[in-house]
């Protein structure tokens, strides 16, 4: 049941689309469909030779089996060609045939005779015809001799009116039956789409896919193009909140020994790993650590746009021996930043170099806290080269986007070189999902947004 209301949470916009879909079909038939009225005739048969009890009950028996060969005359030429002149109706007795009907119920010397026709005036006045030549033609067809009268006598016991209300369509079944059916589609399709979506939605399907804990979840943040580094004050709580849970997170990794060098990946590009990164190193900082945040996607640089630094010398330059690490070093607020420099032709070879290593080594004696900022894991091998100068490794994941092969692949990756994953972020979660909890922070006296 839990599985099936999370289900129904994430993938309503298809189960309302679909009901609305099968309400407006129904809708539209009923509208195109023809209104068709029902009016109905009751004949009484009797056999007219009964003087005694005996001869009665003879009779009584003679009828009731007599009487379930009649409805077989009802939309025959004889009764309906009559019907049809007397009328003056433009139809033939094949297609009048069509909307008469007859029928006895159980255990009864009754006839019940049904028309159907888009006038409900005219469809009283033909079955009142038709009742009328049936009883004269089956009185014609029992005679047994010409010169007797029929011992069979058909009475006409209620007589049609003209119906007030269509007989079809009935709107509100319509509707019922376009809810319903919308509904059913609705639920086959939200289920079919989920069992087609592979992507990561939760913090559960993490832990399914790759084993791992998730260390926060980031919720959607419109701000965050303005404003990308969570800072001190209360704006966008939530959302800054998670990333200080990301950094108390880690420091639960290993008490003793905390993780100083943190690389932070992911699968594709588009995830939000440079994001993650920076506001990690921004978290850490507050926190009273001296942090760094080196750039090391030396493929398609985002972290000098995304503070507003100066990319032109950076990793690249360091690694080349050109520039110290002082020289290049910025600051953003709280704490430092490398960025990658000038792109170079061989980006692996250079972050798998020992001057690469030196350079990790030189900021972990530096700085309390290295954070590394890499390619995506599934496009290049930049990220698992450089995975072995960090104490651990972060997986970040977009909820609703990341894939869980994309993912599986992307540990894999890291495993080939015995990197220290110690577990994912949830990026770009939605806070009316299930997949987020999280405490409204506020100040003392502050209302509840």
């Amino acid at each position: 049941m839990l599985d099936l209301l999370a289900m129904l949470a994430r993938r309503w916009r298809i189960v309302i689309g679909l009901v609305v879909v099968g309400l407006l079909a129904a809708a539209g038939v009923t509208q195109q469909v023809t209104p068709s009225y029902r009016a109905s005739t009751q004949l009484f048969v009797a056999l007219d030779s009964a003087d005694s009890a005996i001869e009665l009950n003879s009779a009584a028996n003679f009828s009731s089996q007599r009487v379930k060969s009649y409805p077989d005359l009802v939309d025959s030429p004889l009764v309906l060609e009559p019907t049809i002149a007397e009328l003056g109706l433009e139809l033939t007795a094949a297609e009048l045939a069509e909307d008469v009907s007859a029928e006895v119920p159980p255990n009864t010397v009754l006839i019940q005779v049904f028309v159907d026709n888009a006038s409900p005036v005219l469809a009283a006045d033909i079955a009142n015809s038709v009742s009328t030549n049936l009883a004269a033609i089956v009185e014609e067809l029992d005679k047994t001799r010409e010169d007797r009268a029929s011992p069979v006598r058909v009475s006409v016991t209620r007589e049609a009116i003209a119906p007030d209300s269509p007989r079809t369509p009935i709107p509100l079944l319509n509707l019922i039956v376009g809810l319903l059916g919308g509904l059913v589609l609705g639920l086959a399709a939200a289920a079919l789409r989920e069992a087609l979506d592979t992507s990561i939605k939760d913090e559960g399907d993490i832990q399914e896919t790759i084993g791992l804990p998730t260390l926060a979840s980031v919720p959607t943040n419109s701000e965050v193009g303005s404003d990308p580094i969570l800072g001190h004050s209360p704006a966008n709580a939530v959302w800054a909140e998670s990333y200080r849970k990301l950094r108390t997170n880690l420091s639960y990794v290993d008490p003793d020994n905390p993780p100083k060098v943190i690389l932070v990946g992911s699968a594709l590009p588009g995830d939000g790993k440079s994001l993650t990164a920076a506001n990690l190193a921004a978290s850490l900082a507050q926190s009273g650590k001296r942090t760094v945040l080196v750039e090391a996607d030396l493929r398609r640089p985002s972290i000098g746009k995304l503070l507003g630094l100066v990319p032109d010398v950076g990793v690249t330059t360091v690694v080349a021996g050109k520039a110290a690490i002082s020289e290049v070093t910025q600051s953003c607020d709280e704490f430092d930043v490398i960025t990658s420099g000038p792109v170079p032709p061989n980006p692996s070879e250079l972050l798998g170099s020992q001057a690469f290593r030196a350079m990790i080594q030189d900021l972990r004696s530096t700085y309390d806290s290295v954070v590394i900022d890499t390619p995506p894991l599934i496009a290049v091998t930049d990220a698992a080269v450089t995975a072995v100068v960090a104490d651990a490794v972060i997986l970040v994941c977009r909820a609703k986007r990341t894939k869980r092969n994309e993912l599986r692949r992307a540990l894999f990756g890291l495993r080939a070189v015995d990197a220290n994953i110690v577990g994912a972020v949830l990026n770009q979660v939605a806070l009316s999902s299930g997949a987020y909890y999280q405490y409204d922070y506020r100040a003392p006296g502050a209302k509840a947004r």
